[in-house]
């Protein structure tokens, strides 16, 4: 997080107090409390649960005039992500948001650092207009764009490798498969996302995984038609469905175990020209 001087502390606070986000009793004792344990003010404010880094970033942003971008429950597009390299996004905790007017906007953990922003700028050969971001989201960021799908990149292996030519016998080869990982890769990254929504889309030469979050749908990835059947497959079993039936609409529902909380799904398979 950027470095504030005494006074912009509690300048931050101030504002916290004012916009009635915490309250100055308890302001109080938390300063009479970082006198004696010599601790930063407004890590103790959040160490106590009186308020939490998000607010903090929020407020620490506005008083130090540059614009604030939540990136909590946010979903990426790759193509975004990809606009800087992942070594360099992990070093300098700095996430792309996109490009405008030959402009690269990102978000950054301290905005006041100047020669992080000329370092970005020689790097992209672009001017760089940067937002402040709280560490949760830019972590939260950092983990979509490593894009831990190594489960599903295994199942993509496995399926070129394999050829799946008899509906009988898809029950045992997705069970002895890498397929039930992936889409359990699948299912935690869109919890984890919050979405709403996963949508499996069989496509002419590929199926692409897309999630709806906060009411936008987003592509995840594409991969490859020859996972599809070990796939949908997978989802049927589960879901107590008919493997054998593609000409009518099913649907079902299973429940999936994400951070030791269980979520309900509603499953609606229908067939598709391709």
């Amino acid at each position: 997080m950027t470095l504030l001087t005494h006074e912009a502390q509690e300048k931050v606070v101030a504002l916290l107090i004012s916009e009635g986000l915490v309250s100055r009793e308890k302001v109080q004792e938390v300063v009479e409390e970082v006198a004696k344990t010599k601790q930063p003010l407004l890590a103790t404010l959040t160490a106590r649960k009186i308020t939490d880094a998000e607010t903090i970033t929020h407020a620490t942003a506005v008083v130090m005039n540059v614009p604030y971008v939540s990136l909590k429950n946010v979903l990426f597009d790759p193509e975004i992500l990809a606009l800087l390299p992942l070594d360099v996004i992990s070093r300098t905790m700095v996430v792309p948001l996109g490009e405008k007017n030959g402009q690269l906007y990102v978000a950054m953990l301290d905005v006041s650092n100047v020669q992080q922003t000329d370092y970005l700028s020689q790097l992209t050969q672009k001017p760089i207009r940067i937002m402040m971001a709280s560490e949760e989201g830019i972590k939260s960021a950092i983990a979509q764009y490593r894009g831990d799908f190594t489960a599903v990149e295994r199942a993509v292996k496995t399926s070129e490798e394999s050829e799946v030519s008899h509906s009988a016998d898809v029950k045992i080869i997705t069970q002895d498969s890498p397929i039930s990982k992936a889409l359990s890769t699948i299912l935690t990254f869109a919890a984890k996302s919050k979405a709403s929504d996963i949508h499996i889309e069989p496509l002419e030469k590929s199926l692409v995984v897309r999630c709806r979050v906060d009411g936008v749908l987003r592509k995840v990835m594409e991969l490859p038609k020859t996972i599809e059947p070990a796939l949908v497959s997978r989802v049927k079993i589960l879901s107590n469905l008919k493997i054998d039936e593609h000409r009518i609409p099913q649907d079902g529902q299973l429940t999936v175990l994400v951070d030791n909380k269980e979520i309900d799904l509603r499953i609606a398979i229908s067939p598709v020209i391709w």
